[in-house]
């Protein structure tokens, strides 16, 4: 595990590197930078957050960064629905809209483990989705997929109606049993960086007859950070 490890932060270091030369060069139409989505829901049972970061390391680099950070806590501080998802994948550009990941995972049942897999994203002015699969490098060697889709039609002006689904399915292979799923569905409206609205949030924990679900209705409200 020391080895992949080691690997993983260099090749993080490397393109740095890399990218930190890149960066002395004059760029010409310089793209706008991708926006930051931050989250808060108020559920019926409890209340989570999540930040999620897309970006190129330079403008028009093929190099890139993916990050998400989710905390979920009970009112009551039921000890298994608190919990920490964090991700950390440097990824490249193989070609339009697909990439390869490869960093870390961080959760607060299990704690840390390398990650390498693969990314498809679409973005549009209206559309975005976004489809994370590949497997943890240790321990129980799970395959994890992550999709996160938003449509953002507009309605009048700066408003426009907001629909958000997001999804993971994490499957244990050593057993080959479901290990972590969840099901988050948004809907509401913008008013152009902020939106807010009705929430549904599905959770699934282990398997067998030591599954456990959470459901919760809720409201949310978002909003981008440029």
């Amino acid at each position: 595990m020391r080895t992949k490890v080691f690997g993983i932060v260099l090749l993080f270091v490397a393109a740095f590197i890399a990218q930190g030369v890149k960066a002395q060069e004059p760029v010409a139409n310089v793209p706008h930078s991708a926006p930051i989505p931050v989250e808060i829901f108020l559920g019926t049972k409890g209340w989570t957050s999540q930040v999620i970061v897309d970006k190129k390391l330079t403008p028009n680099s093929k190099f890139g960064f993916f990050g998400l950070s989710f905390l979920k806590a009970d009112y009551d501080n039921a000890e298994f629905l608190r919990e920490s998802i964090n991700l950390a994948f440097l990824k490249y550009d193989l070609f339009k809209n697909v990439s390869i990941l490869s960093g870390a995972e961080f959760n607060s049942q299990w704690g840390f483990r390398p990650y390498a897999g693969a990314q498809y994203a679409y973005h549009s002015k209206n559309f975005m989705g976004v489809v994370n699969s590949g497997f943890q490098l240790t321990e129980t060697k799970n395959f994890e997929s992550l999709a996160i889709a938003e449509y953002r039609p507009t309605i009048k002006g700066a408003w426009s109606l907001y629909t958000h689904v997001q999804g993971l399915y994490s499957q244990n292979t050593e057993i080959g049993e479901h290990d972590r799923s969840f099901l988050y569905s948004r809907l509401g409206v913008s008013y152009k960086t902020f939106s807010f609205g009705l929430a549904l949030d599905n959770d699934w924990y282990g398997y067998g007859p030591m599954k456990i679900s959470n459901h919760q209705f809720g409201v949310f409200i978002s909003t981008v950070l440029q």
